[in-house]
C-alpha cells in the first residue's frame, strides 16, 4: 500500500515537472523570437546564446553535486539502520531524484520569468 505521504510527494513532483515543461516552452519561444528576429543588437543575441548554454552546464553540475550529496545521505541512513522497508527506499530514491532535478527546475523558472514575466501555475 502506498502511503499518503508518498502520494502527496509524487503529486508535488509531477506538478513541479509540469511547471518546468511550461516554463521551458515559454523560454524557448522567447529566445527563438529574440535570436531569430532581424536587426537588433548582435552583442545581445550572442550574450543570450552563450547564457543559454552556460546555464545548462551550470544546472547540470549543480544537479550532479546535489544528487551526490543526497545519495551520500541515503547511504549513511541505510548504513545506520534507517532504511527498513521498500517505502524507505522509495523515499530515499525520490529525494535523490528531486535533488538532481531541482537546479534545472529553478533555472528554467528564472529564465521564463526573466524573458516573459510568466508566473507559476496555481
Amino acid at each position: 500500500m502506498v502511503s499518503r505521504r508518498l502520494t502527496k510527494r509524487s503529486l508535488a513532483i509531477a506538478k513541479a515537472n509540469a511547471q518546468a515543461g511550461v516554463d521551458a516552452a515559454l523560454t524557448i519561444a522567447a529566445r527563438t523570437q529574440g535570436l531569430l528576429s532581424p536587426g537588433g543588437a548582435e552583442k545581445e543575441k550572442a550574450r543570450e546564446a552563450r547564457l543559454m548554454v552556460q546555464e545548462k552546464v551550470d544546472a547540470a553540475i549543480e544537479g550532479a553535486f546535489a544528487a551526490q550529496a543526497a545519495w551520500g545521505a541515503f547511504v549513511i541512513k541505510a548504513a545506520l539502520g534507517g532504511v527498513r522497508s521498500p517505502h524507505d527506499v522509495s523515499a530515499g530514491l525520490t529525494s535523490i531524484a528531486e535533488a538532481a532535478a531541482g537546479p534545472a527546475r529553478r533555472k528554467v523558472r528564472a529564465n521564463a520569468r526573466r524573458l516573459t514575466g510568466a508566473r507559476a501555475l496555481p
